[in-house]
């Protein structure tokens, strides 16, 4: 089982990683070890750090699978990525407008 979920994690990331990567700001530095350091005593342990990891994963899986049917195919992919690159291009064109 562990396995099975340990596998699905690595999948879902490689295919996620480069569609979602702008949805999600990276969270870093000091915020980062925070959320990892689930119970705050200054260390992460890797339970802590597996339990982040799979936290993520099933949130990006709920972004490739919205319908909850349970499993995601190529156009899927294909349609998480076109909505990504939408939204990176109107942020950049706001980024991009003159200011009024």
């Amino acid at each position: 089982m562990k396995r099975a979920i340990l596998l699905m994690l690595a999948l879902s990331l490689t295919l996620a990683v480069p569609a979602l990567a702008q949805d999600d700001a990276p969270v870093k530095g000091d915020k980062a070890f925070k959320t990892l350091d689930a119970n705050g005593d200054g260390k992460v342990t890797k339970d802590e750090f597996m339990a982040a990891a799979q936290k993520r994963a099933a949130a990006r899986w709920e972004k490739l699978d919205p319908t909850g049917k349970g499993f995601v195919t190529k156009e899927d992919l294909e349609g998480v990525r076109a909505k990504a690159r939408e939204k990176a291009q109107a942020r950049k064109a706001k980024k991009d407008a003159p200011a009024q």
